[in-house]
């Protein structure tokens, strides 16, 4: 007997929103250039198609299950909910115990209209600072609500703030993304230029509540792991073990002391150390010492004048002389 040849599945056609860039189905904007999309039954697989909204519908849903509007037709739509009609499979149930079936990304149910909820840790790198959907860290905009997917629009007046001091010190920009992210602020050295800001401090509360200064300070600290971290090279050297230290193991500082990075005077003590945070790790030693100069835009006599009154150590005026000469010698001062 014969076996039967297995039938390959068939390709899934690509799509592409008008700017070039791939979409997954059911993207409402894409998370390039936040062009709103339309998914119509283009391929006839339905039939349908939502009258408000355009959207590809089954014609057993009661519901849209993209905009929630009444298409119930007698005759057509189903008594009882299904668990995957034609051209729709079943991802999940209804949250609500209705019984029928949802595909993901759906946002209400095709059959009571209530609204779904999806686990989305699995699928996508973050979550979005505005809707709470899964966006990936690349992403300009977020697919589902069509907002800034990185929530830099929220915290802009520190972001203008912060590339104003770096210009300021002469310190080029390195290819940093700084993006708001539920958890702890931190760079994680796999992925250098992503710097994560904590987003409670910006979530639901409005521009007159949010710290400002505290958070320039600490998006500027975060700023100092990734600069190091993409020039990771230097740690090599000499001179800079001699100053701060052996920084070869991984690490990542958790930001429960944050009232640190508001901090704008040089601490009395520890005092080998700008801080008493940059005494817990070489790294933080380096992103507290990179968080002072950049703020201070790189100007040595005002820092050095402080260290004086402050009484500080000779390594911590070595620290700052190591990092401003290797700022300069990435400009090519010589």
């Amino acid at each position: 007997m014969t076996a039967r040849k297995r039938r390959e599945p068939r390709p899934r056609p690509e799509t592409r929103c008008v700017c070039g860039y791939p979409l997954e189905h059911y993207w409402r904007h894409c998370p390039s250039c936040g062009r709103a999309q339309r998914w119509g039954d283009t391929q006839h697989v339905t039939g349908a198609e939502c009258y408000r909204c355009g959207w590809i519908v089954s014609d057993s849903h009661s519901y849209c299950p993209w905009c929630r509007a009444d298409i119930y037709e007698e005759g057509h739509s189903s008594e009882t909910p299904l668990k995957a009609p034609k051209g729709f499979k079943m991802d999940a149930r209804c949250d609500w115990g209705c019984g029928g079936g949802v595909q993901y990304p759906m946002p209400y149910c095709p059959w009571c209209s209530r609204e779904q909820t999806w686990n989305e840790d699995d699928r996508f790198e973050g979550d979005c600072p505005h809707c709470g959907r899964g966006v990936d860290d690349w992403m300009n905009v977020c697919p589902w609500c069509g907002n800034d997917a990185t929530g830099r629009d929220l915290i802009q007046p520190a972001l203008r703030r912060v590339r104003r001091l770096l210009v300021a010190s002469r310190i080029s920009d390195w290819g940093y993304r700084v993006q708001l992210r539920p958890g702890i602020s931190g760079v994680d050295p796999r992925w250098p230029k992503i710097v994560e800001i904590e987003q409670r401090y910006v979530i639901d509360k409005g521009s007159d509540e949010v710290p400002w200064s505290m958070m320039v300070g600490l998006i500027t600290h975060e700023l100092g792991h990734s600069f190091l971290y993409h020039h990771w090279t230097w740690t090599r050297s000499h001179r800079f073990r001699r100053t701060f230290g052996e920084v070869n193991k991984a690490y990542r500082g958790m930001d429960d002391t944050w009232v640190y990075f508001q901090r704008r005077r040089v601490a009395i003590a520890p005092k080998n150390h700008v801080t008493s945070y940059a005494a817990r790790h070489p790294q933080e030693d380096f992103a507290e010492t990179f968080r002072f100069y950049v703020t201070r835009r790189g100007r040595l006599r005002e820092l050095f004048a402080e260290f004086g009154q402050k009484r500080k150590g000779v390594v911590v005026y070595e620290k700052f002389l190591a990092l401003h000469d290797y700022v300069r010698s990435l400009r090519g001062w010589g």
